[in-house]
């Protein structure tokens, strides 16, 4: 039996591993271990910890890594997690660890793994943000990953065009679309109690984060545009959620504050919505605003249209119903007419039909992790062509 310990730091990745959880724990020849860690231990970000046990998972190890604030904070934050995690892996002794996404703490989980001579996993690779510092960690850590799962054809290219091995890459859709297919939805009625606001006749979720690579300024004039254009819709209601923990983070999550305070009945801002209530405010809501990466993976797939805002998730592939639009409240003014004239009911999501997670244990299941570690670099043919003489 293999033993895959999988690695949570913030409430976004958690929800998204649930369904592969539930297919690691559910497999006779997979051994289950989770490591907790960066937010979901952190207050200020909801201690998300508390629904990863109210959830009923077994927690093997909890890593402290405040990686709240920026600069050399997060820099002692990472240094306090790659010790923690090489303590926890030497005690778990895991054949594989499982890494999602792009987040900048998970260098220090692999860089922990890679000491020790662990074969990493890596799940939705190949994307490109280029608005964002996690478009560099995401490629990083797929040239220190053995084993490649990813949402789309076109990603699985670029991992193959960053010298991964073609053998080592499988397309096998995005956990975010099997979540949206498993999981039970709260009615309005439901979510409006978890609000505490009227969310009729109809609300905007908004969901934005600091743009990492334009700084903290920019991130806060940009989202001050977005606001000022909401004020335009005076009877659309708001719902926000809190940003994540990048650099700017708590500026952002201040300014979001401000305006929620000097705008009560209509307008809110919740810290942790949790995956079910999320995912049902994304299904339930006229529109999704904002700069996160679940407007152009989520929204399409629940047939909600996306206003999305800015750079940070330029370079990503678009369902239809994501309209892109630059800090311009004219501009953002009019997507959101767009987008609340847009016609649902077309082609959901080009990212998966909901099985990701048993193809991934599939995967595993018949994969020999001892043969793992030894890489070559895979070139290209027109690579291999253009050095010749």
């Amino acid at each position: 039996m293999s033993r895959i310990c999988v690695v949570t730091t913030t409430r976004a990745e958690y929800g998204l591993l649930v369904p592969l959880l539930r297919a690691i724990a559910a497999s006779p020849r997979l051994d289950l271990q989770l490591v907790v860690s960066g937010t979901h231990l952190d207050p200020a970000h909801g201690h998300t910890i508390g629904e990863i046990k109210a959830d009923g998972w077994k927690i093997d190890a909890a890593v402290e890594m405040p990686i709240g604030g920026a600069g050399v904070h997060q820099v002692r934050a990472l240094a306090k997690g790659l010790e923690g995690f090489g303590r926890a892996f030497a005690r778990q002794k895991p054949d594989a660890v499982v890494l999602l996404g792009d987040r900048f703490e998970l260098l220090t989980v692999a860089t922990a793994a890679t000491v020790l001579r662990l074969p990493i996993v890596h799940l939705e690779g190949g994307h490109v943000t280029q608005g964002a510092i996690d478009d560099s960690v995401r490629h990083a850590l797929t040239k220190l990953s053995h084993l490649h799962f990813t949402a789309h054809a076109d990603y699985a290219a670029r991992i193959a065009q960053m010298g991964e091995a073609p053998a080592r890459i499988h397309v096998v859709g995005s956990l975010a679309v099997d979540n949206i297919m498993a999981l039970p939805r709260l009615s309005l009625a439901q979510l409006e109690a978890r609000a505490g606001i009227d969310l009729a006749p109809g609300f905007a979720l908004l969901t934005y984060h600091p743009a990492t690579v334009a700084g903290e300024a920019a991130s806060l004039a940009e989202l001050d545009v977005l606001l000022a254009a909401l004020d335009a819709f005076p009877k659309l209601a708001l719902l926000a959620t809190a940003p994540n923990a990048d650099p700017g983070g708590l500026a952002v999550r201040e300014r979001l504050e401000a305006y929620v305070a000097a705008r009560p009945g209509r307008t809110v801002l919740i810290p942790s919505l949790g995956r079910q209530a999320y995912l049902s405010a994304v299904a339930l809501a006229a529109l999704v605003i904002g700069n996160s990466s679940s407007g152009v993976i989520e929204a399409p797939a629940l047939d909600t249209p996306c206003v999305n805002i800015g750079a940070r998730q330029a370079g990503r592939l678009r369902s239809p119903g994501v309209f892109d639009c630059p800090a311009d409240v004219g501009k953002i003014k009019a997507a959101i007419g767009k987008a609340m004239r847009h016609k649902r009911g077309g082609k959901a999501s080009i990212f998966g039909d909901g099985h990701a997670a048993q193809r991934i244990v599939s995967i595993l299941e018949a994969t020999d992790f001892t043969n793992l570690l030894l890489k070559s670099f895979h070139d290209q043919p027109q690579q291999r062509e253009a050095r010749m003489p």
